[in-house]
């Protein structure tokens, strides 16, 4: 890591090592654009299923914090775990759905580019808009769909 800066292979190490069970999450937030090489990442956001975000609560491991919205997180640096993703702003996600619909890359269940997009484009914050010209940009020179690696 440099600069706090991770890439996919580093993250893909960090998140091998929780041994979270499969089916019960995804990688979300900017990992997805790191899984493509579009932008390396500073931290690990994944959504989970509400029976593990309470299995890994109940855990003792996790420190429970409140994102700005009011939804939960558990905290374990560089983690963010919710099994509740940002709604609001038009964009009213279904969290199972995301899980289930995830593309696998180097093992890793990755939240689609697509739902990214489409978080990154409701939210509008600076940071999300900079992240949705990247990705259109990369759509536009890689094609609208994505393969799984």
């Amino acid at each position: 890591m440099h600069g706090g800066l991770m890439d996919f292979d580093e993250i893909v190490i960090k998140v091998k090592e929780l041994s979270l069970p499969i089916g019960k999450y995804a990688l979300f937030g900017s990992v997805p654009l790191t899984a493509y090489g579009i932008r390396e990442s500073r931290d690990i956001d994944i959504l989970i299923t509400s029976d593990l975000f309470n299995e890994l609560k109940e855990s003792g491991k996790w420190v429970e914090k409140t994102n700005p919205n009011g939804d939960k997180k558990l905290v374990k640096e560089p983690f963010d775990l919710t099994d509740k993703w940002w709604h609001g702003n038009s964009y009213e996600p279904e969290e199972s759905k995301i899980i289930r619909d995830a593309e696998i890359i180097k093992g890793m269940p990755v939240v689609r580019l697509a739902e990214v997009l489409s978080w990154k484009r409701a939210f509008g914050r600076e940071k999300d808009l900079k992240d949705v010209r990247l990705i259109e940009e990369y759509l536009e020179k890689h094609g609208s769909s994505t393969k799984s690696t």
